[in-house]
């Protein structure tokens, strides 16, 4: 057949060589899946093999950091830099097992696990999309198939190198029009050599390589008019919404809009029903996603460790499944159907209970469990806040999880089965996410069409384009609070909604530390005090100010695993 117009009325460049891939010597994250070579995905079906292992390889169990609190690709990431160190998710989790986390003090450690497992992931990405591009360059292109899965792998690609800029670069105000040092760019696979050595590229640059690939993957996804089989492939509208999210990196407006506007076309809004039906199954908006099948993730499902009836939190009694900052629930429309998903002080059945979420005989202070029980002598006492969680959940549980089989929200079996005993419930306890079997099987949303509704009314708002972000906010909220009205907003006014509602849409999704880094905005953890009602819910452990610019303007360090083999790097550079 004649070679496939790639990109219509352009002249396609080839990729050059030159730049390296990683090196087994530092990548310590090699998925079982990775491409070794160039010649192992040459034909067609070898490609379609080749993505479907970056596929796998985005959510599976990574044995050398199971010991990290179970890393296991795309949601962890997720959850880990994108929640954990932010300001509207409370996890004891991480406040439990390394406290150095949430207080960002593993941020600047060059030696630390943290510094190196988003580095090195999604290294191994662009490695094995590099592998994949290089077999068959873009003028070379002569059937659908091998079309389709390039734009896959450049998709792919394009995601890893703006979580890359995401996590150590810097913000777009700080770039000095992006002229800063941010990353290494490895545009193809190693030399034969294995030589690794490349210096980091200028933020302009690789944005500039992110948008190429996006250009080239969109107009590859149009010529070969394949769609993709499985939720958890990249397609066209997924290269379109990491457009947007791209194009907020550089504060472009204009195509952060249009992109997003496109990439959500066929995800309308899910219903009330649908969000409050447990995230732990894709419906007809999520966009990307994982698989929920088990596939040997057993305790390093994301379901495991942070859904409210995952095996962590409901059966090792000390761990809780996070909570939502309640200064961010306290700004939220008491007619918000997303209320409903928290156990927050209006949950309980006596007003004067309330109370008792600020009394330290109830509310653990260093935790904020508010489930607290004593066993005495045997016979297991819950306190007088734990009935209240149960009536909770159990109406969300017959709702949700019953008909299906699901465990239990917060509780531990081995207490009385259903009861509310034996398990941390924090202060404003989420229901949001759940776990589908013992271990935690379940989907993770890795974009969504109400993520990309909110990029268009953000960019929209920058764009002065009042009309379309007041009518992106009423599309989004005429299925989220009852008697909605649309906003007659503009200006900043209409933008901090915007951000408002953004903060509580994607709640715990893995957006909110990235997103304050953007918007060039403090986070602020106010903390809980005794007997104090007009205090929050934050340990005063995790409390305090992180001001725009603490950690160098908000960036993770590059590794020590990337200095040490690349001659072009050195470590006074990753720390200036």
């Amino acid at each position: 057949m004649k070679k496939i117009n790639i990109i219509k009325g352009l002249t396609v460049a080839v990729l050059a060589g030159g730049m390296a891939s990683c090196s087994e010597n530092y990548l310590t994250l090699e998925p079982q899946t990775e491409i070794k070579n160039a010649e192992t995905v040459g034909s067609p079906e070898a490609k379609k093999n080749a993505v479907y292992g970056m596929c796998q390889s985005m959510y599976q169990q990574y044995s050398s950091l199971y010991s990290y609190r179970w890393f296991n690709g795309e949601p962890w990431l997720s959850m880990f830099y994108g929640e954990v160190v932010g300001q509207d998710y409370f996890s004891y989790f991480w406040t439990s097992s390394d406290q150095n986390v949430p207080n960002w003090t593993r941020m600047t450690n060059q030696t630390a696990t943290a510094t190196y497992v988003a580095w090195s992931y999604c290294y191994g990405l662009i490695s094995q999309a590099n592998n994949i591009c290089d077999a068959t360059p873009v003028d070379q292109i002569e059937d659908e198939e091998t079309a389709f899965r390039i734009a896959q792998a450049k998709t792919l690609r394009a995601h890893a190198y703006t979580r890359l800029l995401q996590i150590y670069g810097p913000r777009w105000a700080d770039s000095e029009n992006g002229t800063v040092k941010t990353v290494v760019l490895r545009k193809s696979a190693a030399d034969p050599n294995g030589d690794v050595n490349a210096p980091l590229a200028p933020m302009r640059d690789v944005l500039d390589f992110i948008y190429k690939d996006l250009d080239e993957a969109i107009a590859l996804y149009e010529d070969s008019g394949k769609f993709r089989s499985y939720e958890w492939e990249p397609d066209i509208e997924i290269a379109q919404g990491i457009y947007a999210r791209a194009a907020l990196l550089k504060d472009d407006w204009q195509t952060a809009q249009a992109m997003a506007n496109a990439a959500r076309e066929y995800y309308p809004i899910m219903s009330p029903s649908e969000y409050a039906s447990g995230f732990a199954e894709p419906n007809g908006e999520w966009m990307w996603t994982n698989s929920p099948a088990p596939a040997g993730m057993y305790f390093a499902s994301f379901g495991a460790s942070y859904a409210c009836n995952g095996a962590y939190p409901c059966r090792w009694q000390s761990i809780g499944a996070g909570a939502i900052n309640y200064d961010l629930y306290r700004q939220m429309d008491p007619n918000d159907m997303r209320c409903d998903l928290f156990f927050t002080p209006d949950k309980v059945s006596d007003p004067a209970k309330e109370a008792l979420f600020w009394d330290s005989r109830y509310c653990t202070p260093s935790s904020m469990d508010i489930n607290k029980w004593s066993n005495n002598g045997g016979k297991v006492n819950p306190g007088p806040l734990a009935y209240d969680l149960y009536d909770m959940g159990a109406q969300i549980y017959n709702r949700v999880g019953a008909a299906k089989g699901w465990p239990y929200p917060y509780s531990n079996p081995a207490y009385g089965g259903y009861l509310p005993f034996g398990t941390l419930a924090p202060f404003g306890a989420q229901f949001k996410f759940w776990s589908q079997d013992y271990y935690g099987s379940s989907a993770f949303p890795f974009m969504r069409g109400a993520e990309m509704l909110l990029i268009e009314a953000e960019a929209a708002c920058h764009n002065s384009d009042y009309t379309t972000a007041q009518n992106c906010l009423y599309e989004l909220n005429r299925n989220r609070i009852s008697g909605y009205q649309k906003s007659t907003k503009t200006g900043d006014a209409l933008l901090e909604e915007v951000k408002l509602n953004r903060r509580i849409e994607l709640w715990g999704e893995g957006f909110n530390w990235f997103d304050y880094k953007r918007w060039n905005e403090p986070i602020v953890r106010n903390s809980w005090r005794a007997n104090d009602p007009t205090s929050n819910n934050i340990p005063a452990s995790q409390a305090g100010v992180y001001d725009v610019t603490k950690a160098r303007g908000w960036r993770w360090t590059i590794p020590r695993n990337e200095t040490q083999y690349n001659d072009y790097i050195s470590e006074s550079e990753t720390l200036n």
